[in-house]
């Protein structure tokens, strides 16, 4: 087996063992805030919309508004764990419908314009379940490396695209104001109008770029839904993106109704120069009568 899948297999399997043991625990008391609201519009339209709801009314709707990213290691170092780029990126919607399943593609590349991706393992496109309008939503990920004639090669930029979502109207009265708690806490973020507090994040490993990151996650909705992940943006001290992570591993209390805590583990992910309080963290809930759920 190369050497590259060895390390990959054993990363991961170690980052799910770790995350098992620091993510929060499946919260029995949790109990929908009153009072709660109801989903947004199902994400598959009616036959009679079809033709329609693939596109917003007032333009593409979506634009990747930041992104940085951030190249771990040394380029002269051999595949090892630490062999990634850290990349982080913020979607802001710009139409008054609701965005669903919009995907978050990253082009990793190196001075020639070529990939610098070493494996398409975690090489996907990274997707949002729900964005109400007004909503800004970060995504994070990592990619693995590859290496040329013994060295490293040299992550020039990274290209973030969003396309795919499919659209539906935004004029239900069960519909949460989504920035309402991002706006009285500036450490909160919102994704599909569930609220997302970071509270800490810590740093472990021998190299320092290990992350736990504890938050808070609060859903105004009276079903559970179900979590597709959690993405973690990594900013410096002057509030520049320098990098993220993505956690796929699904904890059972992540999209309960009411509020809750959270913790996720993301191994070689965080950035030496990002600053541990600036993280943003966003959960990714789908609706319950999403059907591709």
């Amino acid at each position: 087996m190369p050497l590259s899948v060895v390390v990959l297999v054993a990363v991961v399997t170690a980052g799910a063992a770790v995350a098992l043991q620091m993510r929060g625990q499946p919260d029995a008391t949790a109990t929908p805030t009153a009072p709660c609201v109801g989903p947004p519009d199902r994400a598959t339209p009616s036959a009679a919309d079809k033709a329609t709801a693939t596109a917003p009314p007032d333009g593409n709707g979506l634009d990747v508004v930041e992104s940085g990213f951030t190249q771990l290691g040394s380029t002269s170092a051999p595949i090892t764990r630490n062999a990634m780029v850290s990349i982080g990126a913020v979607v802001a919607i710009t139409s008054t419908r609701t965005a669903h399943r919009a995907l978050v593609t990253f082009d990793v590349l190196d001075s020639a314009g070529e990939s610098a991706v070493l494996t398409t393992i975690l090489d996907r496109p990274r997707e949002i379940p729900v964005i109400l309008p007004g909503e800004r939503v970060g995504v994070g990920s990592q990619f693995w490396i590859r290496s040329e004639d013994g060295q490293r090669v040299e992550v020039a930029r990274v290209n973030a695209t969003v396309s795919g979502a499919t659209w539906t109207a935004t004029a239900t009265a069960d519909t949460p104001d989504a920035t309402r708690d991002a706006a009285v806490d500036a450490a909160a973020t919102t994704a599909g109008g569930i609220t997302t507090r970071h509270l800490e994040t810590r740093r472990h490993g021998t190299d320092q770029i290990d992350a736990t990151v504890t938050y808070e996650v609060h859903s105004p909705y009276c079903r559970k839904w179900t979590s597709v992940g959690t993405s973690a943006v990594f900013r410096d001290d002057a509030g520049t993106v320098v990098g993220g992570g993505f956690d796929r591993t699904v904890s059972p209390s992540a999209c309960l109704p009411g509020r809750h805590p959270g913790s996720t583990l993301l191994p070689s992910s965080l950035p030496p120069a990002a600053a541990d309080t600036r993280t943003e963290v966003y959960q990714h809930c789908a609706p319950p009568d999403d059907p591709q759920q």
